[in-house]
């Protein structure tokens, strides 16, 4: 089930949900990067008209994105990125963080429907408007 606030929007009468912070996911980046011997390429940590931060990395294989929702500590792996659409991939490693809730590829892209109960209404609203095809579109969005 889709937690309250996941996608950013939330109800002018509804509590408003924090953002998980900054340094929190470039550590995070930094760690993961350590770890498995990456580079760290840029991050955008810009929420203008999107609902999650990223990182890239260089990887022995090529180029990584690492995606965390701004809300709520999940994340995912990524080919590629941008407001077109997002390339989702099973992320090549395991995550060691207990709070950090890494999303399969499978999860990404499985249907919505029927994960939406707890949603706020100003959240329905946007999934009627913007009609996001996967868990995957919703989590990591590119609504305004």
């Amino acid at each position: 089930m889709l937690p309250k606030g996941i996608t950013g929007f939330r109800d002018l009468d509804g509590v408003c949900i924090p953002e998980h912070g900054e340094k929190e996911f470039k550590q995070f980046c930094y760690s993961v990067a350590v770890r498995h011997h990456y580079t760290v390429i840029s991050f955008d940590l810009d929420l203008a008209s999107k609902n999650f931060y990223s990182a890239e990395f260089k990887t022995g294989q090529g180029r990584l994105y690492l995606l965390e929702n701004a809300y709520y500590p999940w994340a995912a792996a990524a080919s590629s990125l941008g407001f077109a659409g997002i390339e989702f991939i099973e992320c090549p490693f395991d995550l060691t963080e207990q709070n950090v809730r890494l999303l399969t590829l499978s999860e990404l892209r499985q249907d919505w429907h029927g994960f939406v109960g707890k949603l706020s209404s100003a959240e329905l609203r946007q999934i009627a408007y913007w009609k996001p095809k996967t868990i995957g579109d919703i989590v990591f969005n590119f609504w305004d």
